[in-house]
């Protein structure tokens, strides 16, 4: 018993007896935690960058920091997350340029136009001389339905720096939109001269030429569309404009409703839609394009509304076309 006492009141000693604690690892400085993700990062170490670049933004604050952590992110898909870093960047750093336009380039990426658009409306006026802002500012209000606004910011894109194909092609696409389809031919056949391989240029060159009433040149080029991409939405529009203007109605409805299969977003196909059913007699189908066309429109017509009342810029709160 007394053994046992002994045995228990030492090993009781020894339990309560104080340790020397292992002294906690130091967190490197802001530098060497960058210089060490940097590293990781060349070495194709992705996991291993986000997590080094996660302990600097969190530490320190650092922006750079939070900056490469979205890019690794968006690179690895993991979109939400990667919004979700950038908006602690703009926490820090509200008028960062870097930051800012991270923030709409991810948000355009992810077909968040509404964010996107309240981000590069700050971001142009404190830049107004760089061409790829007023060019991603015209994508992003193209995308929640403004045109007229779209033109105008596509246009100083072109003034600022032009003859690039992609904001020709923006800009043509938007024209024909609001029907000004002899100023969307010139900017889309300028954008093919230095863009040859561009299937949806080339396509919204036969939109401008059908809305023209130049239903040969249309067709010629919807056709070269869609033996390259036989489901284009635009194309078939154009096949279908073109059946439509010819009274071929049959061909215009199977052109049509192509259109609708690839793009079921887009207004203008249901306006031609509800045409077409109505020249072949199809009152109820009619209707029902009619209906839906004018559901669009609202939609429109509320996102436009929301964008001038200074909108939101909370992800996923706006995802039109």
């Amino acid at each position: 018993m007394a053994l046992a006492m002994t045995l228990m009141t030492t090993v009781s000693g020894s339990a309560q007896a104080p340790r020397a604690s292992a002294a906690p690892a130091a967190v490197p400085s802001r530098e060497v935690l960058l210089k060490q993700a940097d590293d990781a990062q060349q070495a194709g170490e992705s996991v291993q960058a986000m997590r080094l670049f996660q302990l600097a933004a969190d530490r320190y604050r650092s922006v750079r920091a939070y900056l490469e952590l979205a890019r690794l992110q968006s690179r690895a898909k993991q979109t939400s997350a990667a919004m979700t870093t950038l908006t602690k960047a703009r926490e820090i750093a509200p008028n960062s340029e870097d930051v800012l336009s991270a923030y709409a380039q991810l948000a355009l990426a992810s077909k968040q136009p509404m964010p996107a658009v309240l981000t590069l409306m700050p971001l142009t006026r404190m830049h107004p001389t760089v061409a790829q802002y007023q060019y991603l500012l015209g994508v992003g209000l193209m995308a929640i339905g403004d045109m007229p606004a779209a033109v105008d910011a596509l246009e100083d894109a072109n003034r600022l720096e032009p003859d690039r194909a992609l904001t020709l092609l923006a800009l043509g696409l938007s024209l024909n939109n609001r029907k000004q389809f002899a100023e969307a031919k010139t900017a889309l056949t300028r954008s093919l001269e230095l863009r040859s391989d561009s299937t949806e240029a080339l396509a919204a060159l036969a939109e401008a030429e059908a809305g023209q009433g130049d239903g040969d040149s249309a067709l010629t080029h919807a056709r070269r569309v869609l033996e390259r991409a036989p489901n284009d939405a635009t194309a078939n529009l154009v096949i279908g404009l073109v059946a439509l203007d010819r009274r071929n109605y049959t061909d215009a409805r199977d052109a049509l409703l192509r259109a609708n299969t690839a793009d079921p977003e887009s207004p203008k196909v249901l306006y031609q839609l509800s045409l077409v059913f109505a020249r072949l007699g199809d009152t109820a189908s009619a209707d029902r394009y009619v209906a839906l066309y004018r559901e669009k429109l609202r939609g429109v017509e509320e996102r436009i509304k929301g964008l001038r009342t200074g909108g939101t810029l909370t992800p996923g709160a706006s995802s039109p076309r």
